[in-house]
Parts: C-alpha cells; sequence; structure tokens
C-alpha cells in the first residue's frame, strides 16, 4: 500500500494544492467582497460630507449676508434715529414754516402747534399752517420742506387746502391763493419698550 501512496503522491499534493487553492480563491473572493462593501460605504459617506460640507459653506455664506443685511438695519435704525430727534421743538419748526414762507415772500403765514400723540417707536405733533401766495410760491414752499427732509429732517405734509382768496386782483396772472396745510413732525419715543405694552 505504502507503494501505491508513493506512486501516487503526486495526486496528493496536486489535490491538496487544488484545495489550497480553492480555499484561497474564496477566501480572496470574500475579502474582495468586503472590501467592495466597506468602498461604497466610504464612498456614500464622502458624499454625505461633501454635502454637509457644502451646507457648512452655503450656512456660512447665508450667515454673512444676512450680517451685511443686519449692519444695513443698523445703519438705517441710525439713519432715522437722526431724523426722529429726541425733542419736537415748537419755536424751531414754527421758524422755519415762517422762514421758508417770509423767504418766498408769501403773506401772513400763521403757524400753530397741536398736542402730541404717542404712536409707540415715535411721537408726533401737528402743526397747522395758513398763509397766502401764488400757486408757484406754495410749489417752493413744498420743495423747501422737501430739501429739510434730505437734510436729516422729517416733516410730513400731512393736509393741503389751497382756494382761491378773497384778497388781491382776480384778474392777475399771478392770483392770490389761501393755503391751510398740516405738516406732521417727529422725535424719538425714549420711553418706547418693544416688549411692553407702551402705546
Amino acid at each position: 500500500m505504502i507503494d501505491i501512496v508513493v506512486k501516487n503522491i503526486h495526486f496528493l499534493f496536486l489535490a491538496y494544492a487544488i484545495f489550497i487553492g480553492v480555499e484561497y480563491q474564496e477566501v480572496s473572493e470574500e475579502k474582495l467582497v468586503s472590501a467592495k462593501d466597506q468602498l461604497e460605504a466610504m464612498e456614500s459617506k464622502i458624499t454625505k460630507v461633501e454635502r454637509d460640507l457644502k451646507e457648512v459653506k452655503q450656512f456660512e455664506d447665508d450667515r454673512e449676508k444676512s450680517m451685511e443685511r443686519v449692519q444695513q438695519v443698523v445703519d438705517q435704525i441710525k439713519t432715522i434715529q437722526k431724523q426722529l430727534p429726541s425733542e419736537i421743538r415748537d419755536a424751531e419748526v414754527n421758524g422755519k414754516l415762517t422762514e421758508f414762507s417770509r423767504t418766498l415772500k408769501m403773506l401772513n403765514p400763521n403757524p400753530s402747534p397741536s398736542t402730541e400723540v404717542n404712536q409707540n417707536f415715535y411721537i408726533s405733533k401737528d402743526y397747522n399752517f395758513d398763509v397766502q401766495g401764488t400757486y408757484l410760491q406754495f410749489l417752493i414752499f413744498y420743495e423747501k420742506l422737501e430739501n429739510l427732509a434730505k437734510n436729516g429732517r422729517i416733516l410730513n405734509v400731512k393736509y393741503l387746502r389751497m382756494k382761491g382768496s378773497t384778497e388781491g386782483d382776480p384778474r392777475s396772472r399771478f392770483q392770490l391763493l389761501d393755503l391751510t396745510t398740516t405738516v406732521e413732525a417727529y422725535k424719538y419715543n425714549e420711553s418706547y419698550d418693544p416688549g411692553g405694552s407702551d402705546g
């Protein structure tokens, strides 16, 4: 029997080598499948990380844009606060209205302030103003009010009425008109509490 084994030992080695080769191939295929699974998992993780990184960059861009918008709002609030003084001086407003009308040689300027009205964030005060002049003088008068607002002082024209005056020559090229207007001035309400029930 040993002779048969010795004569055919090469077949035994060959069978053993084939068995080991098949085992090695199966192990290699398992490792290859495992590596492919790991590669797919890594690729999905990389895709997720890239998406997260893109979202972070987008968030940072949005945050910078938001900061710019906040700064613009802060600048606008500062501008409005400049235009809304801490107090309304009757003499100053009456003086401006009278000065504008006298500069334009309008007749009988009569400014009269009314009471202040709390509007929460700001306080408003109306000034009734009666004067006589031509249509062109009224246009220039309102242009002066607009320029005053451009220079940092808000005066809003709330009411306007023009009618032919009983004085003056009705046949004149420039007829005299009676102007009645209400100009509204504003001041910042220092006691306003955005979270409170002030009003």
